[in-house]
């Protein structure tokens, strides 16, 4: 899913929209950041999902350890599958859409993708407190999958888009961070846009720390994890 989802959608954003050569790159790092939020869903929302499921949740509760490190630990290592995405999209376009792959501005677009990286990280931990506690998890994660991308202007740009589609971008910290992606390549600031992305991150990972205590807390003393 990291390399077939991004590649299979930049192929068709190039067919459909026919990028000139200056917007190639960005199409490119837009299918990237696709495969990053699906592997977000799929892999760091729905881990403790998988493992209430299978039954192996009461060990990890079950530890002195706090269900905090665990999370941020396979959050932040599912977002990373984003670079394999970046990499497949960035060959795939480059072999066949003959993309031109420099920046102008190389540190600003790292810094970007690294600011979009650590909002994904914070969104996979917040769902995953969420669907720990939810019996329809899948469901809610195939209906996640294309509206947020959609919405937050990862492929298309979000001005096209309803405008009270384009604020459910504003609310999350990738809708930020892509818009920043933008500006990169627009030749503008990105930094009040990334500031923005980066705060919205710390207010999701301090709602996420917040709601997987409160999981923790009622692990230990209910009993009621098991899904089966």
């Amino acid at each position: 899913m990291a390399i077939l989802t991004p590649i299979a959608y930049g192929t068709l954003a190039f067919f459909m929209a026919g990028p000139r050569p200056d917007d190639g790159l960005r199409v490119v790092l837009g299918a990237g950041l696709l495969g990053a939020w699906s592997t977000t869903l799929y892999g760091a929302a729905e881990a403790l999902f998988m493992q209430r499921f299978s039954g192996t949740l009461e060990f990890l509760i079950g530890a002195p350890r706090s269900l905090v490190a665990p999370v941020v630990g396979f959050s932040a290592a599912t977002v990373t599958l984003g670079l394999y995405s970046l990499i497949a999209s960035g060959a795939w376009c480059a072999l066949f859409f003959h993309v031109n792959v420099r920046v102008d501005e190389p540190i600003l677009l790292v810094v970007t993708l690294l600011a979009s990286f650590v909002g994904l990280t914070a969104i996979g931990m917040l769902l995953a407190a969420l669907y720990v506690v939810l019996r329809q998890a899948i469901e809610v994660t195939n209906v996640l999958e294309f509206p947020i991308w959609i919405a937050c202007g990862v492929l298309a740009p979000a001005t096209t888009l309803w405008s009270p589609v384009q604020w459910v971008g504003k609310l999350l910290p990738l809708g930020w961070s892509t818009q920043a992606l933008d500006r990169v390549f627009a030749s503008q600031d990105p930094i009040p846009d990334l500031c923005v992305a980066l705060t919205l991150a710390l207010l999701y990972s301090i709602v996420a720390v917040w709601l997987l205590r409160i999981v923790d807390l009622r692990a230990r003393v209910k009993g009621t994890l098991r899904l089966r």
